[in-house]
């Protein structure tokens, strides 16, 4: 059986990660006194049904909170809400939650379920492919604030993740490029090989799809192993991250919103220039990558007069110090570099190169 763990959170693949989760929440029923699923309005609909018939051992008197879904939505307001659920349902700190859904619902809900009465127990059932290769790993868990992405939030891991296939086949293909973008990332900081599956094929059949997954999801938890705070090597995540979460969040204000996943494409384009001064990437694959992209997910019109007040989203990124804007670029393909601070001025260029026919 694949599985992977994490300071005792337990990651959890397919068919044999559903029976790993039924057996654990049949070993956990004595010291449980409530189960509580988060989910969004989506996921109660398309995912709580192939989510429940799966389990023989969940709780038949299990409680539902339900959130709208959707980014505008991950707040400290939310939070409240869902505070506020768990109180009027009787939650404990012998309680467990559930969440069932995206990066928002596992972010979100981590978050809540590890503030609520100090700390609760929780699993992630992540349902997108954004989440299943990026939130499912790693223990992050937050809110938003405004436009700053995941500015407030805790590193609190879940007791399981399952990840599993039966999901992807509710989900639009938006959403599934959305979560290959996160997976372009891995192969790009970390392997050669897993890039190269990956842009070699243009679609996959749900099998090869949740093998790509596991290795995907490898990566990141190698990553995560070297460095579970942050401190050094796990920000080579970050890449595509600084440039895309700034536009993520200025288009989100605009009606040319795009998904997390478009946006860290964009920025994969645009830190890939970056990294051709900075780290001396080829210049051959910046521009074959461009192209790559540009195929990929539908070129999205940036202004040039955007690009200021994108560059001061940027400025509140969590990551920076006093130094600048802090950027983790590209020696080559799987050979990453960390802590470069950039000008705003390189910056505009590297927007504008990606905006260039």
């Amino acid at each position: 059986m694949k599985e992977l763990e994490i300071d005792r959170c337990r990651i959890v693949f397919s068919d044999t990660g559903f029976k790993a989760l039924d057996d654990y929440l049949k070993e956990i029923a004595p010291s449980t006194s409530k189960t509580i699923i988060l989910c969004d309005d989506i996921t109660h609909e398309l995912c709580l049904p192939r989510f429940t018939e799966r389990l023989e051992n969940l709780d038949p008197q299990y409680e539902i909170i339900e959130i709208p879904h959707g980014e505008e939505n991950k707040n400290i307001e939310t939070c409240t809400q869902i505070w506020e659920a768990l109180s009027d349902i009787g939650a404990d700190r012998h309680s467990l939650i559930i969440n069932l859904g995206g990066g928002v619902i596992c972010d979100m809900g981590g978050y809540a379920a590890s503030c609520y009465m100090r700390g609760i127990r929780f699993i992630n059932v992540p349902t997108t492919l954004l989440s299943q290769v990026d939130a499912s790993v790693g223990g992050k868990t937050g809110v938003d604030l405004g436009v700053l992405k995941n500015i407030v939030g805790l590193f609190t891991l879940p007791e399981m993740v399952l990840v599993s296939g039966v999901f992807l086949s509710t989900l639009p293909e938006s959403e599934i490029l959305s979560g290959f973008a996160e997976m372009i990332k891995h192969g790009l900081i970390r392997s050669r090989s897993h890039w190269q599956e990956l842009s070699s094929s243009s679609e996959f059949d749900i099998e090869t799809l949740e093998r790509v997954i596991y290795d995907s999801v490898h990566i990141k938890y190698d990553v995560v192993l070297e460095d579970p705070r942050e401190k050094n090597i796990r920000k080579s995540l970050n890449f595509g991250h600084t440039i895309g979460h700034a536009i993520e969040s200025f288009l989100m204000k605009t009606d040319r919103a795009i998904s997390h996943g478009h946006a860290v494409a964009i920025g994969m384009v645009c830190e890939c220039y970056l990294s051709g001064d900075e780290c001396g990437l080829s210049g051959d694959f910046i521009v074959a990558f461009k192209e790559y992209i540009r195929g990929l997910y539908p070129v999205v019109d940036i202004k040039e007069e955007d690009i200021e007040p994108i560059i001061e989203i940027m400025s509140h990124d969590k990551k920076n110090s006093s130094r600048g804007i802090n950027f983790s670029l590209l020696k080559d393909i799987g050979d990453v570099s960390i802590n470069h601070y950039i000008e705003p001025e390189k910056i505009k260029e590297a927007i504008l190169y990606y905006t260039r026919v």
